[in-house]
């Protein structure tokens, strides 16, 4: 289980996601490739990264852009109390708690890329040895 906090609440993940959905993502992320080594490079690790986020959403379609966010929010349970978590999403796609703002939504959204797709994408861009520019 990872863990990300924001304000005063506490978010988590209790599973990654299936390895097709994860596929899925790689492949709807793949024209803001050199954004998203941005956002998993380990040197960028702790740093507020909604900007990228931003960037990278930027470069899909809407259609995309929303299946990425939808994805990683269906994953994404927020602590209630003592007791257990409440999904952060519904099923429908509809956000469970109003005070969920973009910035939150964004680092949610990255928290869980970089759970999910981080060590791939890393892995990748390391071992590229021509300029993306000439991909």
């Amino acid at each position: 289980m990872n863990i990300k906090i924001i304000g005063e609440n506490t978010y988590y993940t209790t599973q990654k996601l299936d390895v097709f959905v994860q596929l899925d993502l790689a492949r709807k992320l793949s024209p803001a490739t050199v954004i998203v080594g941005g956002l998993v490079n380990p040197e960028n690790a702790g740093k507020d990264k909604t900007i990228l986020i931003v960037m990278m959403l930027s470069n899909l379609s809407d259609e995309d852009s929303r299946f990425v966010v939808n994805k990683c929010l269906g994953t994404v349970f927020r602590q209630q109390g003592e007791g257990k978590g409440a999904p952060v999403m519904n099923a429908n796609g509809v956000l469970m708690f109003d005070d969920i703002d973009m910035t939150s939504l964004l680092e949610l959204t990255a928290f869980v890329l970089e759970e999910n797709i981080g060590g791939f994408f890393h892995t990748a861009l390391n071992g590229l040895k021509a300029p993306l520019a000439t991909l």
